[in-house]
């Protein structure tokens, strides 16, 4: 083996064991492009399909609750906002009157 050949090939073994989530990654993605193009039987369609539906149709009800509990969380966080942009404007309200009526009294005396 030359020198170049042990440097590219220690380089690469270093990078696999610095991210080993990366190799885990590529395995997955040539897993799926490999499933992809072996063609399916049709029995295979035919027992998979009723499992096909129940897991699409569970994702689908699992995303719409999560949607609404999402909704429901916002609408309760929504009168504790105003609720503070009101109490933030109140305090702000009184510091202002507070600082005109100190100016005011400086001057007059």
């Amino acid at each position: 083996m030359t020198d170049t050949q042990q440097k590219t090939g220690s380089s690469r073994a270093e990078t696999i064991e610095n991210n080993p989530l990366a190799l885990v990654a590529g395995g997955v993605a040539l897993g799926v492009v490999i499933g992809a193009l072996i063609p399916r039987p049709q029995k295979e369609k035919e027992l998979l399909a009723p499992v096909g539906k129940r897991i699409a149709e569970g994702a689908s009800a699992a995303a719409t609750a999560a949607r609404e509990a999402g909704k429901a969380e916002i609408d309760a966080l929504l009168p504790q906002r105003d609720a503070a942009k009101e109490q933030i404007g109140k305090i702000i309200g009184s510091a202002v009157t507070a600082a005109k009526e100190a100016a005011s009294s400086k001057a007059d005396a």
